[in-house]
């Protein structure tokens, strides 16, 4: 239903602007876009966040909040205004953003979806919390190298991409574009850049977190006290060995009170 009329008052706007010369149609016609584009309101204990959405996709999780990943925002309660949460796969911002709404503290989101990474920077200003949360458009890998990220689905807010590879938590996907993106290591980046390093990782990119793992070991062993990974899809019915085997060789335990069964995501404390 939303979609047919959706279709129909696409149809009706570029009926209504036909007779216009052709370039002044096309500013009219992105002129109703930008006035069309929705934001979602979404009300927190410590303020409201808005986030702005470019896609019906980028709508979900802001609608979203707080029911479909309780154990995230319990975790980010749990955090202090003096650290650091790093949050790999950050998609459009939603805890990103809640993080730093909620302690203002500071908060690097990586992103390398070019139209989420877009959307990541348009709601950090939104929020006006800039001098928060600073935000980089590229991937984490086991290594660093320039690869493609091979996307189901290139509008903001969409998932189940793999960077490096075609294979998701879900299985092997057929990517309808590949969008080149800079890899690194995490311990790379830290080595090259000397970033605010990590007190708290929150990880979650439905493919190589394996593999981010592998490329972060020396970090893992600094100043991380916790790191929250999803383990979903295949990766969950496997028992997610590897990634907490790589965690535990860091030195790591996994807290088995933090979610329920049902839940996608692991938490992973220093002993």
């Amino acid at each position: 239903m939303s979609k047919t009329v959706a279709k129909t008052l696409a149809g009706f706007a570029r009926t209504a602007t036909a007779w216009m010369r052709p370039y002044r149609r096309a500013i009219t016609l992105s002129l109703v876009s930008e006035g069309l584009t929705q934001a979602s309101r979404v009300e927190t204990p410590h303020g409201p966040l808005v986030f702005s959405a470019p896609s019906a996709r980028a709508l979900h999780d802001p609608e979203a909040f707080g029911r479909d990943e309780p154990e995230t925002v319990r975790w980010i309660e749990g955090m202090s205004a003096r650290e650091v949460l790093w949050d790999i796969g950050a998609n459009i911002g939603l805890y990103a953003l809640y993080a730093a709404k909620r302690h203002t503290m500071k908060v690097l989101a990586f992103e390398p979806g070019a139209a989420s990474y877009a959307a990541l920077v348009r709601n950090v200003e939104l929020n006006k919390l800039d001098s928060c949360v600073e935000s980089y458009c590229i991937a984490f890998d086991e290594k660093t190298h320039l690869e493609h990220l091979n996307m189901m689905n290139t509008g903001a807010g969409h998932s189940m991409h793999a960077f490096g590879q075609t294979e998701t938590v879900r299985g092997d996907i057929d990517p309808v574009f590949r969008q080149s993106v800079p890899g690194f290591s995490v311990d790379d980046f830290c080595r090259i850049f000397s970033p605010p390093p990590p007190d708290h990782i929150k990880l979650d990119v439905d493919s190589i977190e394996e593999k981010i793992l592998h490329g972060a070991r020396v970090t893992l062993r600094g100043s991380v006290k916790s790191v929250l990974v999803e383990i979903d899809g295949e990766t969950k019915e496997a028992g997610g060995g590897a990634i907490r085997s790589i965690l535990a060789e860091a030195g790591f335990i996994e807290d088995a009170d933090f979610a329920a069964p049902a839940r996608r995501n692991a938490l992973f404390i220093r002993r």
